[in-house]
């Protein structure tokens, strides 16, 4: 059997740290991909045949989430670092991301009420438990855009919106 702490201990220490990054918003896309991964398995011991299309945009989805584990940490050290005009546009860069997690988020919400019928007992509880994640991740961005609006004056348009999502997976 593999192990895989090793790999995630970097991580979690620098989590942890009283330093930026890594921080929520990495934290959030480690999250979803831990979900998506979850609903991934879940299929393939159920039926993969039968959600071979919707395994194709949950990897998709999984993995442009991926590189937001390290994006995000990368831009608000831009953030941090930058001024005026050029501050506001990377806010904007890492808001946008936020945003697209979230409705990310949403998309595979859409899909799991699709195939959660097809998925066998057996492994129901690690489709359940990754859209546990994707619910935290969905908390998360809201949070995360939340704090920006506070640290940097910018309320973001979609807040709304993503907050009555989080309330339809109530």
């Amino acid at each position: 059997m593999k192990t895989y702490r090793a790999k995630f201990k970097t991580y979690l220490n620098d989590l942890g740290k009283r330093k930026p990054s890594p921080g929520g918003g990495s934290a959030v896309s480690l999250a979803f991909c831990l979900g998506v991964s979850l609903i991934e398995k879940a299929i393939n011991y159920s039926d993969p045949k039968k959600f071979k299309k919707q395994i194709i945009i949950l990897k998709n989805l999984r993995n442009k989430a991926y590189i937001y584990v390290d994006k995000d940490a990368y831009l608000f050290e831009k953030i941090m670092n930058s001024k005026g005009a050029r501050r506001l546009a990377n806010i904007c860069i890492s808001e946008k991301m936020i945003v697209d997690l979230a409705k990310n988020c949403q998309q595979v919400f859409s899909l799991a009420k699709a195939m959660e019928s097809g998925i066998k007992k057996g492994i129901i509880s690690d489709f359940h438990i990754g859209l546990k994640f994707v619910k935290i991740t969905l908390f998360g961005c809201i949070s995360n855009l939340e704090a920006n609006s506070k640290m940097f004056g910018k309320k973001n348009k979609h807040l709304g919106e993503l907050k009555k999502a989080l309330r339809k997976c109530q």
